[in-house]
Order: C-alpha cells, then structure tokens, then sequence
C-alpha cells in the first residue's frame, strides 16, 4: 500500500465515529426487517439523526412502494433541515416505481450522507452519491459495508449476474444422510432447526423441491413461524404429473405455484385456470435445463430461490454449479445407511473437492448449521 493509500485509509477511517457506527447499525437492523417482503428490490434501512438524536426512521416498503430514505424523510419532517442520514444503500437516482430519493434528500435539507455500499444496479451505481456531492452534500461510504453487501447477497448477486440466487438446504444425519433405510426423513434435525428454515423461506422470493420431496413429505413450502410472507413454490418433475391430494396441488392458488419439467422443443409456459403454473425448459441434459430455467427464473423476476431437496435436486444443482450459498443442517444423528444427501454422477477427486468459503458455524440445540459459499478447485 503506498503511502498516499495509507492516508486516505486513516483519513476515511478516522470520519467514523462510535456514534457513525451505532447509527448505521440501527439501519441494518431496520433493513433487516425489511428482508423478504421487498423483492425484486434490495432490503435497505435508513436513519435520520439531528443533535444526535434520531429523529426519522425508515425501511423499504413493499415492491412499487417508497424507499427506506422517503419513509424515513416523511417521519423526520422539518427536522431533517441540516441533519445526518445513515443509509445502507446508495440512494437511486432514476425514475423507476418511485422518484428518486436523490430528489427527496437534496429538498430535505440534509447536509451529510453516511452510505455503507454503492448500488450495484447500473442505473445507480454512483449516479445517487455523485448528484448528492454535486448539491454541497458531504457523502461519506463504506461505514459497515460488509454487512450491508452481506445482508444484500442475493439482491448484487442477481442485479449483477442475471441470474436468480440459489441457496440450498439439506437435513442430514451426521453421517450424511437425509432419510433411512425405509424412506423416513422426519425428523432428523430439531424444532429450533426447523423454526430457522421458516426464517430462510421468508428471506428467499422463492422455495423449491423435487417430485420425490413432494410426493413423500408432502410440505406446505410456507412460513408458519416467525412471520413473513410465503415465497412462490415451485417443484422440479420430470413428467410435471403430481398427486391431486398434494397440498400444493391443493392450494396452487395460494400462493404463486409452479412446475417446473425438462423437455420441450424451447422454452414456455403454460399457465392453468386453477392457478397453476408450467414451465418447460426446452432441454432434456439436465445441465442445460437447470440453465434455463434459471433463465426463465431471471425473466420473472425470481430473485432468489431456496432449494429444500431432495437429494438429487440438491446434487444435480450443486454439481452443475448453481449454487451461490448452501445450508447444511446435521442432526446429532447417525444411521450407518439410508439416502445419502450429496450424489454427484461424476466423483470428485479429493485435490479437485468443492470447499465453502467464509465458513460460518452455528447451533440450533443439538443440532450443527454449516453455511458457505461453494467453491470449485
């Protein structure tokens, strides 16, 4: 690092308070109760501070309602004339389903912006902090930057890539099982494992599974603790023929359900009165299936999707490389046989094995989650 490097760290280092801090963390946390309920859009919070007292708070609202900034603006009223606003996103600087938040913070009056990260969005990205500077508006970034991107993962991933977010759970057994000998998977894993996944489907737009999850489990695919809205559903079969009894069949109307079947001439969808949904993938290789359809995924606007297993959805979607993130939950349970939770149809060599990075370990009970991104050697 030369040493102009050096003094621009310390200087941008040194405009960082304890009190910058707890702010901006006060508009994480408000971010993240805004987590689920705001795709295709990030999940942003914002903090208004006068005489170090907050007086405005804000979060996105709900797709086509206003930003974290305006909701913020509208609770500080007056008194955001020469306050501070922390905010972890950049604010948008175009016409989309709302007017800029530029706008609105330059009538404000506020004088100083504190922005964890830049938008990743071209629309954005810088435009919003160069038109504050450009207005006599001190704009200050990177306060909590990791744990803003961190909190928005999926949203960068999918503004930048063009392609939804797919994270993937599994259930199994120490010994890497996700149901015994006879077919029984529940439970393997605890209340407190099984409440978090609730947590995961109401961060994910989407949650998926296979023909053979849904046929023998039979799950609803809801949030039914901790609040939150329930994610699209979608099942992945072969021959899109499922059990009329299922309740996803049941209740296709619900909430947005879709099948999803390899095969077709090209890709298109088929959409039913009951308020189903088929899509075709127009591939049979199921390499280039998956890629389609998460091509037709971006096209709707499927931002993010959890994957819930079974085991060969879960391998054949890991060994094609489509995962961003994945869940491991290991029950403190150990079964010596049973379906196994990873079977690729070509092995690894163990100086070619797949490794998470920016390993993170935690505990639900007796339980142990291991969560990371996936990597390829």
């Amino acid at each position: 690092m030369t040493e102009s490097a050096i003094t621009n760290y310390i200087f941008i280092r040194m405009n960082f308070t304890e009190k910058d801090y707890g702010y901006m963390a006060a508009a994480l946390k408000l971010a993240e109760k805004a987590k689920g309920t705001t795709f295709p859009n990030p999940a942003v919070g914002a903090v208004i501070v006068a005489n170090n007292v907050i007086v405005g708070t804000g979060k996105t609202s709900e797709y086509g309602g206003p930003h974290a900034e305006r909701n913020a603006l509208k609770k500080a009223g007056e008194l955001a004339k020469n306050a501070t606003l922390y905010v972890t996103l950049e604010p948008c600087d175009h016409f989309g389903k709302t007017p800029p938040c530029t706008d609105a913070i330059i009538a404000s009056g506020i004088t100083r912006v504190f922005v964890s990260m830049k938008d990743p969005n071209p629309l954005v990205s810088g435009r919003g902090i160069r038109r504050l500077r450009n207005r006599g508006i001190a704009v200050h970034t990177g306060l909590l930057r990791r744990e803003a991107a961190a909190l928005n993962e999926d949203f960068v991933w999918w503004i930048t890539a063009k392609k939804p977010w797919i994270a993937l759970k599994l259930a199994l057994t120490l010994d890497g099982r996700i149901a015994d000998e006879w077919g029984a998977s529940r439970w393997i894993t605890s209340p407190a494992s099984r409440r978090f996944v609730h947590t995961l489907r109401s961060r994910h737009c989407a949650v998926a599974v296979g023909a053979v999850t849904l046929c023998r489990d039979d799950p609803r695919l809801s949030v039914r603790h901790g609040g939150g809205v329930d994610p699209v559903r979608i099942v992945f079969s072969s021959n899109h023929r499922l059990s009329a009894k299922s309740y996803f069949m049941r209740n296709a109307r619900a909430t947005r359900s879709i099948i999803v079947s390899a095969g077709g001439k090209k890709p298109f969808k088929e959409h039913f009165a009951n308020g189903l949904e088929l899509w075709h993938t127009g591939q049979r290789e199921m390499d280039k299936s998956l890629r389609s359809f998460l091509r037709m995924a971006y096209d709707e606007g499927l931002s993010s999707i959890l994957i819930e297993g079974g085991g060969k959805l879960a391998s054949s979607f890991m060994e094609n490389r489509c995962v961003n993130r994945v869940y491991l939950f290991y029950g403190n349970k150990l079964l010596g046989n049973g379906v196994q939770g990873f079977s690729f149809e070509k092995g690894l060599r163990l100086s070619r094995a797949a490794a998470l990075r920016e390993p993170i370990v935690r505990t639900f009970g007796d339980d142990i989650m291991v969560t990371g991104i996936p990597v390829w050697r």
